[in-house]
């Protein structure tokens, strides 16, 4: 499970993404997730209870599973957004004016992205991630990441990233192109508050919310971090766990290394 909304990690960013205790999502982005494997749960999941129901019993995911599969911190405060924009100030609202003084980009909230896009790169409280990366994605082209670039680069790099894995890979929506103003006050925010909150708490609500969600029956796809499920169905049930070989390009404390999830 891979998106292009997400800038390629950068080992110069890695500090940043420290401070904030989110440094094991670098591993997450890219994972293929198996469809059929999440369809055969979901039939399974039952939102009175928040457990898949096997004919040997009921199980489900824990916050120690997603702390063990992810390494993502469980203390701490609760991951807490709002939808109510910061005021407007220079004459831009208040969402567009936070990303222009924290990122440095003035997002248009009028006319169109490209001939593909009527829709502007900014509506109400969301904005393209689309637009936003391809933005990006161009500066850094022509202006590549270096371990000697400014800080301010670096940590704008982080911030950026940040918003393509947080809202595109673990809290992924179906319309994954928009981004939700809500996260930006954690995201643009300070490191060390961000490294406050519970993420793995957070991951795993968002994915009951999720698995819920798929199990109406005018549901026909699921979105979030499936790949969190995929992981955990390998785990308590080795036998449907791919073999292959552990990848020695892995670095070693990749969450995904050894033998516990599938590799032997």
């Amino acid at each position: 499970m891979g998106t292009t909304n997400v800038l390629p990690f950068h080992p110069a960013i890695l500090p940043f993404l420290k401070r904030a205790r989110l440094d094991p999502i670098r591993h997450f982005n890219g994972i293929k997730v198996d469809r059929q494997l999440i369809t055969t749960l979901v039939e399974r999941w039952r939102k009175e209870t928040h457990c898949f129901n096997f004919r040997e019993g009921e199980a489900t995911i824990t916050l120690k599973d997603v702390a063990i599969l992810t390494h993502l911190p469980i203390d701490d405060k609760p991951v807490c957004v709002s939808d109510h924009p910061p005021e407007d100030c220079d004459g831009m609202p208040g969402w567009v004016h936070l990303i222009h003084s924290v990122l440095g980009v003035n997002v248009p909230v009028k006319g169109c992205v490209d001939a593909t896009d009527r829709m502007p790169p900014m509506r109400k409280h969301q904005v393209s991630i689309t637009w936003l990366t391809k933005y990006f994605r161009d500066h850094y082209e022509s202006h590549p990441l270096t371990e000697e670039s400014p800080e301010d680069e670096k940590e704008r790099y982080a911030r950026v990233y940040l918003i393509g894995m947080i809202e595109g890979v673990f809290f992924s929506k179906k319309s994954s192109n928009l981004l939700s103003c809500r996260w930006l006050r954690i995201i643009l925010g300070s490191w060390e508050e961000m490294g406050e909150n519970s993420w793995a708490s957070a991951c795993l609500a968002n994915i009951y919310h999720n698995l819920c969600n798929a199990s109406l029956k005018a549901v026909r796809e699921f979105s979030g971090a499936m790949f969190i499920v995929q992981f955990w169905a390998w785990e308590h049930m080795p036998w449907i766990a791919p073999v292959q070989r552990p990848n020695r390009d892995w670095p070693i404390d990749h969450p995904l290394r050894g033998e516990a999830y599938g590799t032997r």
